[in-house]
């Protein structure tokens, strides 16, 4: 297991490696590349080879929605409360589609 920092060289004797992730320091969505060079026995050292590494979630957020008041008279407002809606860490919430459906 190996705790990635970006331009900081990781070198092993073993063939493959994993990415060790924590969750208070989690890897952000998006496109990331990585990138591997080789040694031989005579110290001569490969070009390097990259990989891209896709980090998508897909997670959906969880829609809550509140009325207050819940009934009310011809004519009198009320609010409408999307506040306790959520998403995993460390993703959130950056919209709400609000729609009157009958």
């Amino acid at each position: 297991m190996a705790n990635f920092q970006i331009g900081t060289h990781l070198s092993t004797n073993e063939n493959s490696v994993e990415v060790t992730v924590a969750a208070a320091a989690p890897i952000v969505p998006g496109v990331h590349h990585f990138q591997l060079v080789v040694v031989d026995d005579s110290g001569n050292h490969s070009d390097p080879a990259t990989v891209a590494v896709v980090v998508k979630d897909s997670v959906k957020p969880t829609a809550v929605i509140t009325a207050a008041p819940s009934q009310v008279e011809p004519g009198q407002s009320f609010r409408l409360d999307g506040s306790k809606s959520s998403d995993v860490p460390p993703g959130k919430i950056v919209s709400f589609i609000w729609t009157m459906i009958d």
